[in-house]
């Protein structure tokens, strides 16, 4: 008992100061839910779009010291029925999307889980909202925009390409020039340039700017600034690929090229931002006095309900189904397939078809079928239509001379899926009954020549097993 009583006070002394109780807040959940964070070190901290993460947890840590020296956050001194109401479905969320392997969903859960764990043990006010979901900058969830940044960059290019001189032929994502070829991949979109302005001028407006007109002229301005560099990047990597014949050491790699043109832009938005300013958040206010130390049945409770929730619990106790399954070796008529759990090969009569069954047992939160990485043509195979027919995806693809019909389908507790929307939706349904385990059909058919009477010859077989 008198051990207990200790952990107790040294718990209640560490949650004296405001901004050792946010710390604490997110270690407990970055160490419940570690499993979501190793997906965010896979797509976010080791990705070059989003290499500002590293720093997004220290700026959050500034925002609230900045708080805490202003009195501007002070514990709660009873449980609230609101926050605690949000609070439980933020986990709930959490719960359900990361055993149903839904990333966007266990991302923005665990986003969700971290802001009202703070406004459960915080009073809420307009001030601890923005630290908390300043996070946000770090969750992979802002490549949903690439594709649309880069077919405006494209056109944006094009147009100002127009006005140099220099012949310029564009078609889709190639830009050709007499001097050679330049491709705007995905990586030229101005996706980082567009996150890092994003980030910058929603500190300074949450510090310095307090009208909601002021605001939005200077998120504006400061997002169709950063395209607007990028572009002009672009462009002037274009021309000097022109007039150097594609010499410079600039057309390998031009990524700090374009934070030349980028930092110039940020000091001059800055320097107009100041005199859009209007308040200073650092400014202290005044407060009611209330208890230097959280309540304890919140902190109790938050512990709880943030463990039940816990993804890294979650992957302790799940156990994958043991199958017995033949192992293979996979060669070059296979598809590329990440993180499954075994694969076994169905027998079938034709030596020219190949039938192979993934499973994936959910230890990792990336191991799945819908893996976005996962490519069911072999490599080399370039797709020439496809449609779904008796219950199966059908990819008609070719590798110079050869033809093939690629088959997948997926299925989880038995059940099989065509639309990966609808298998998406039923390991949602499945994961309030904790079943996670799913496969991957695939189906390689070689043509000689004609493909339909392949395709129906395995069907039949199929049938008559």
């Amino acid at each position: 008992m008198i051990k207990l009583n200790t952990l107790i006070e040294i718990a209640r002394t560490f949650f004296k100061t405001p901004l050792l109780g946010v710390l604490l807040i997110i270690f407990t959940v970055s160490l419940l839910n570690i499993p979501v964070l190793e997906t965010l070190w896979r797509h976010s901290f080791d990705d070059g779009t989003y290499s500002h993460a590293y720093l997004i947890p220290i700026i959050s840590l500034y925002l609230f010291y900045i708080l805490q020296s202003a009195g501007k956050i002070t514990f709660r001194t009873q449980l609230s029925i609101p926050a605690t109401a949000i609070f439980i479905l933020s986990c709930l969320a959490l719960y359900i999307t990361s055993n149903a392997q839904i990333s966007l969903g266990y991302w923005c859960s665990v986003l969700a889980v971290l802001v009202t764990s703070i406004n459960m043990l915080y009073k809420f006010n307009k001030y601890i909202v923005f630290p908390s979901l300043f996070f946000i900058f770090i969750l992979p969830v802002w490549g949903i925009l690439n594709s649309t940044l880069q077919a405006i960059s494209v056109n944006a290019v094009k147009f100002l390409m127009s006005y140099t001189g220099i012949p310029t032929y564009v078609e889709g994502n190639f830009v050709t020039i007499p001097a050679g070829v330049f491709q705007i991949a995905g990586g030229c979109s101005g996706l980082r340039y567009f996150i890092v302005s994003l980030a910058i001028s929603s500190i300074f407006t949450f510090l310095h700017i307090k009208s909601t007109k002021k605001a939005l002229m200077f998120f504006s301005i400061a997002i169709v600034g950063a395209l607007v560099t990028n572009w002009i990047r672009i462009t002037a990597l274009i021309l000097i690929g022109e007039y150097t014949d594609m010499q410079s050491s600039l057309m390998d790699d031009h990524n700090t090229f374009g934070w030349y043109l980028f930092i110039p832009f940020m000091i001059i938005l800055f320097w107009w931002g100041n005199k859009l300013a209007d308040v200073d958040v650092l400014t202290p206010c005044k407060i009611e006095k209330t208890k230097a130390i959280p309540n304890l049945y919140i902190v109790m409770f938050l512990l709880s309900a943030l463990t039940l929730s816990s993804t890294s619990l979650q992957s302790l106790l799940h156990k994958p189904i043991n199958e017995i399954s033949t192992q293979i070796q996979l060669d070059k008529t296979s598809p590329t397939i990440y993180m499954y759990s075994s694969v076994k090969s169905v027998p079938l009569n034709s030596n020219k078809t190949i039938y192979q069954i993934f499973s994936f047992s959910a230890q990792d939160l990336d191991e799945k079928p819908s893996y976005f990485g996962n490519d069911i043509l072999p490599e080399g195979y370039k797709t020439i239509k496809t449609e779904t027919k008796n219950g199966w995806n059908l990819t008609y693809a070719r590798l110079n001379k050869n033809k093939a019909v690629i088959l997948h389908k997926y299925e989880i507790d038995n059940i099989t899926y065509t639309d990966i929307r609808n298998f998406k939706l039923a390991r949602l349904k499945k994961a309030l009954f904790n079943i996670k385990n799913t496969k991957l059909h695939w189906v390689y058919l070689t043509c000689d020549s004609n493909c339909e009477s392949t395709i129906e010859d395995f069907f039949n077989s199929q049938e008559s097993n």
